[in-house]
């Protein structure tokens, strides 16, 4: 069933888009992200030279450079995901080696 506006015009729903540019974008400075990640400025540029799994590089907003929160975020979730899964496979390899008997 379609929706109206009350004059019998459908109300169409916001597009990606539309959700995306109505979110707040914050931006953290390097002292922030540094104290997020708890590591080195050195180990910043480091991780976003990284061609296996690059640290998001920052938006420079005239002499400054910062990093769109969201973005260090999801960089955040990644790294813990892909650790997850790591772990869980090795937790696997190494049942099924007891198993086995080796």
């Amino acid at each position: 069933m379609t929706k109206s506006n009350g004059n019998g015009l459908p109300i169409k729903s916001p597009t990606p888009e539309i959700l995306d540019a109505e979110r707040s974008i914050n931006f953290l400075a390097i002292g922030d992200v540094l104290d997020r990640l708890t590591i080195s400025r050195s180990l910043l540029y480091e991780l976003i030279k990284d061609p296996v799994q690059p640290f998001p590089a920052p938006v420079h907003l005239g002499r400054r450079s910062v990093w769109v929160e969201g973005e260090v975020e999801a960089y955040m979730r990644e790294v813990v995901g892909a650790k997850t899964v790591q772990c869980s496979r090795s937790r696997k390899r190494d049942s099924e080696h007891k198993l086995r008997g080796s």
